[in-house]
């Protein structure tokens, strides 16, 4: 839970046809080969998340209409990436900074975002947020490789590194067509999808959970803290009715985990030591959703 770093061009396309239900790129368990046999279960279990929560954000961009055609591609984190564009850019055009009700676009409010912690720690007031608005430049946060991988943390490795594959392990993504701070900060993370969680880890190649939340609004412009209790104040604690992708979904009492809103219940993490970035359901006892 804690530190990051920059930047990159602009120009973006999005093609429209009719396709199918998702399916497994050839070679899609590539990226496992040669793992031992408990990473490449995550990794695996870890595909298969990454296609079903691109399929039901695409299936809520098409249900609100944000997207007229399904994403002319088979690639679970560009059909994702496009949909949630969708909806940003959507969002943008039809409210202020703070929406007040975004369930036309992103559907009905999840269980879990509905219904956060009835004892919610110490807030303080902020009155704007910022992901709305157009991304302008990276800011540099610096990076972390915390305890690295070759220490223990609560009796587990790291998992050992995936090699890239472009599709689920630094997947290939567009440009946003609208480039807001929040699109950049989602596309900065997805990138990362297959990297190793280790504790206090930032970036480049390492997470922990704040610290991908900080590495990804630092390339969107922004300058969070890496530390879950400091990112619950970096922002606006929002209403689930209010939720959009790019907004923070803090968990449990303590505020111990941290992961990057998505839509249609689901969020982008890094979960724990073992583990790697993935997208994963919202996990109960939500604490709230800040804004930054």
């Amino acid at each position: 839970m804690r530190k990051r770093r920059h930047g990159w061009p602009l120009a973006a396309f999005i093609s429209l046809t009719c396709v199918g239900a998702l399916a497994a790129p050839t070679g899609a368990t590539a990226a496992t080969s040669g793992l031992p046999a408990r990473p490449a279960a995550a990794a695996l279990a870890d595909q298969q998340d990454l296609r079903m929560a691109a399929d039901q954000i695409q299936a809520q961009a098409l249900a609100s209409e944000v997207l007229r055609a399904p994403v002319a591609s088979t690639r679970p984190a560009v059909v994702l990436f496009q949909s949630v564009d969708a909806i940003l850019r959507a969002a943008r055009s039809s409210s202020a900074s703070q929406p007040n009700d975004t369930r036309a676009l992103m559907g009905p409010v999840p269980y879990n975002l509905a219904h956060p912690l009835v004892r919610r720690p110490w807030h303080r007031f902020i009155r704007a947020t910022h992901t709305l608005r157009p991304f302008r430049t990276p800011v540099y946060v610096g990076g972390s490789a915390g305890i690295g991988m070759h220490t223990t943390f609560r009796h587990s490795l790291p998992a050992p590194f995936q090699r890239p594959d472009g599709v689920y392990v630094d997947p290939n993504l567009p440009l946003p067509s609208t480039p807001t701070i929040a699109s950049v900060a989602v596309r900065t993370a997805l990138k990362k999808l297959g990297h190793p969680y280790v504790w206090a880890a930032a970036g480049p190649a390492t997470f922990d959970c704040s610290g991908l939340v900080r590495y990804a609004y630092g390339h969107a412009g922004l300058r969070l803290a890496h530390y879950t209790g400091t990112q619950w104040n970096e922002g606006r604690l929002i209403r689930g009715r209010q939720a959009l992708p790019g907004d923070l979904v803090l968990v449990g009492r303590t505020l111990h985990h941290v992961g990057i809103y998505l839509g249609a219940g689901w969020m982008l993490n890094a979960p724990f030591t073992g583990h790697y970035v993935d997208v994963v359901p919202v996990p109960p006892h939500v604490a709230g959703l800040i804004r930054p």
